[in-house]
């Protein structure tokens, strides 16, 4: 409850931080008679659009779609309120060691000792500023999405006839996916009888279009597709990601269009998921609503057994000790006050047990850049039986994605997927 209600002042902060600093600066000016706006505003302004600019070009490219100017402008407007909250922020600090330190006021020749605690208090707040403006910004920016313009679709990538659908989430959140309707034998073995449907969910920073390859290993085999995006992805709703946590709620919702829209085609439905996608899906198989209990089974690609872990080995792989240290005490708090989520309580390791008696399928490429292998092993290692494990030799995170003997073992997985018989 508490980082929900964090995360509502911290959002309606942003909403209405700007033009309140807009209207502070215009009483200001006009009480001094200046014409223009004040240096800090326009500066603020200016980083603004840059940082909020330069989010949605690196996004763009790194999810291989197209810059949208509305959601350029509105990662520049949320750039403009993370900087007022750290201006505000850097405010009530030099009030408050000023206040402290006794060093708000003096009157006649400054002392020695004044002096001193004037260093102090400016030394001091560097300090504090940096240990919990960094993580901030950071934590920001990690759960921060500007969407993007996706490039392709079913029929043009993979010329699979598809309907474009949209659904909510269980909270309500609206989101968009495609519905690929199973293909019938065309010179090869069909493995299933169209009745059977594959939920994938896609990883972190990805959406439904730059994983659509996942959709080959089932569609030509007679299995349906439902591919989505997860909110703040895509061309759904939201713009702030929780690695999983609140994407249970996604999957829950996909679920349930399915079985209200194509229930003769989900005898069975099956979930295939990449990292964050893999971890909503067994947070969601663990739901004891009838959506969470209709997923058959899960294969895992290249997830992690909890956000925490997954932050640590990131800090250790890729910062120093400072930044490291600050990165693990503060960057999960500030993180979840931002989503609204206690993202160090969640936990794939832990909620997978909850999916049994139902199997699990783990696959990790042993040189994942992205996510750790001794994540996925802890992973596969808190899962109950029945579950299998598929370790990938030399292989890095896209690239079992991409691998079609990887897809051919999921496959057989679905294929043979049972659960354990309970007395």
């Amino acid at each position: 409850m508490i980082w929900r209600c964090l995360h509502l002042v911290i959002v309606t902060f942003y909403l209405i931080a700007p033009p309140a600093a807009i209207v502070i600066d215009g009483f200001r000016s006009r009480r001094r008679k200046r014409s223009v706006p004040g240096a800090w505003l326009v500066g603020v302004v200016l980083v603004g659009v840059m940082l909020g600019t330069s989010m949605s070009v690196i996004y763009a490219f790194v999810v291989d779609g197209k810059v949208r100017i509305g959601q350029t402008m509105l990662a520049s407007y949320f750039a403009v309120g993370l900087l007022l909250m750290l201006r505000m922020f850097d405010r009530f600090l030099q009030f408050i060691l000023g206040y402290v330190l006794r060093v708000n006021r003096f009157v006649g020749k400054p002392s020695i000792a004044f002096r001193s605690r004037l260093g102090l208090a400016g030394l001091a707040r560097m300090v504090i500023l940096f240990g919990v403006g960094m993580p901030y910004v950071m934590a920001s920016i990690m759960t921060y999405r500007p969407k993007v313009e996706l490039n392709g679709d079913p029929q043009t990538q993979l010329a699979y006839p598809f309907e474009s659908v949209e659904f909510n989430a269980t909270d309500g959140t609206k989101l968009s996916g495609w519905w690929i309707p199973a293909e019938r034998p065309r010179g090869r073995r069909q493995i299933a009888s169209g009745q059977n449907t594959v939920l994938i969910c896609h990883g972190l920073a990805s959406n439904k279009s730059n994983q659509l390859v996942l959709a080959r290993g089932f569609v030509p085999y007679g299995y349906n597709v439902l591919i989505f995006d997860f909110r703040a992805h895509g061309a759904s709703g939201g713009q702030l990601t929780s690695f999983g946590d609140l994407e249970r709620q996604d999957v829950l919702g996909a679920i349930r269009w399915i079985r209200e829209n194509h229930n003769k085609q989900a005898q069975h439905i099956y979930g295939v998921g990449a990292s964050m996608g893999a971890a909503a899906l067994i947070a969601a198989a663990g739901d004891p609503s009838p959506e969470g209990q209709a997923i058959d089974a899960i294969a895992a690609y290249g997830s992690y057994d909890s956000v925490r872990a997954e932050t640590f080995s990131f800090a250790d792989d890729r910062f120093v000790t400072p930044l490291r240290w600050l990165l693990e005490r503060f960057g999960l708090p500030l993180a979840s006050a931002q989503v609204g989520s206690d993202l160090s309580e969640f936990s794939p390791a832990v909620l997978v047990r909850d999916l049994w008696p139902r199997p699990i399928l783990v696959i990790h490429g042993m040189n994942d850049e992205v996510v750790s292998f001794p994540r996925g092993e802890a992973l596969f290692q808190s899962a109950e039986q029945p579950k299998s494990r598929l370790w990938i030799d030399h292989a890095g995170n896209n690239d079992i994605l991409r691998d079609n003997g990887v897809a051919e073992r999921v496959r057989e997985f679905f294929q043979s997927a049972q659960p354990v018989p309970v007395i």
